[in-house]
């Protein structure tokens, strides 16, 4: 096989993406026959066809599908190789791209974030709010630097490095205008219930600690941001479980005082160290390392 071309590539992924030799030509401002000649002479070097060709456009074989995948994770590396070379030409600006998901970004990464744009007042920080499979996979991808998210994590991965960097203590709360007495656990079984969906490690970790318990609450209310969880307990739609934060007393609502122990919320940092930038390791180490705030 012959060497590829990367911009023979480039027009791959153009008309992959577009399905169509004219959209494709618009979009590089480069001649139709220009870009149909790119597309043969890739077929011709790689021994395969790569679309299938008709009047209203073109579509993948399966060859082509093959290619536009590695083609797709070759551009995502080229993307991260100019995010770590622009960040280690200069340590005073460029961007940080974090996977964090929004309460972990309200309760913890904004206060790090602020501190660090004081001294670094260029660096620009981009979040991305996935589930923890999603961040997982994007960070495998290298679309982002690092990940900051609650225990447990499991990934398929082994160049991935998992680090508990912080713990902050969850609890239930109810509106200022909810003149209920809660003391107890058991207490909640009567009240309605507002929890995270299922499927989070907030809500997974305070179920075992409810079954330990033979406590049985059935949530009336399920929502993926905690931002809705306070707006509705804020609103007496009921009582809510949430991560005890910093600013929850701001939010007008009231932290319930139980007896029983609920779960501590464990947050970790998770990164390929061979795709870091010193960027977001000048971060890292600044903020989120040598901060000295853990809870013990």
């Amino acid at each position: 096989m012959k060497d590829l071309n990367l911009n023979s590539l480039k027009i791959f992924l153009a008309v992959a993406t577009s399905n169509s030799f004219l959209e494709a030509s618009n979009k590089l401002y480069i001649s139709q026959p220009a870009i149909s000649k790119s597309i043969n002479k890739l077929e011709e070097d790689l021994g395969v066809t790569l679309f299938y060709r008709a009047n209203k456009g073109v579509t993948l074989t399966s060859s082509g599908e093959i290619l536009l995948k590695y083609v797709k994770d070759t551009q995502k590396l080229l993307h991260a190789c100019e995010r770590m070379l622009a960040a280690n030409n200069n340590s005073e600006s460029g961007s940080i791209v974090i996977g964090a998901q929004s309460h972990i970004v309200r309760n913890y990464l904004l206060e790090h974030i602020g501190n660090f744009r004081k001294i670094h007042p260029n660096v620009v920080f981009k979040i991305i709010d996935l589930s923890t499979l999603g961040l997982i996979e994007a960070l495998q991808k290298h679309e982002i630097d690092f990940v900051i998210d609650s225990s447990p994590i499991n990934t398929p991965y082994n160049n991935m490095k998992i680090l508990p960097i912080y713990k902050l203590d969850t609890c239930f709360i109810k509106s200022k205008d909810n003149d209920v007495e809660i003391n107890k656990l058991s207490d909640l079984e009567s009240q309605c219930i507002v929890m995270p969906v299922a499927r989070s490690s907030l809500r997974k970790n305070v179920n075992k600690v409810l079954e330990n318990a033979s406590i049985f609450l059935k949530p009336q209310l399920e929502y993926e941001t905690e931002e809705l969880i306070i707006e509705s307990v804020k609103r007496n739609l009921g009582i809510g479980y949430v991560v005890k934060g910093n600013n929850i007393e701001k939010d007008n609502v009231d932290v319930i005082k139980l007896n029983e122990k609920l779960p501590v919320f464990e947050i970790n940092l998770v990164y390929i160290e061979s795709y870091i930038t010193e960027l977001a390791k000048n971060f890292i180490n600044e903020e989120l390392l040598n901060s000295g705030d853990e809870n013990e």
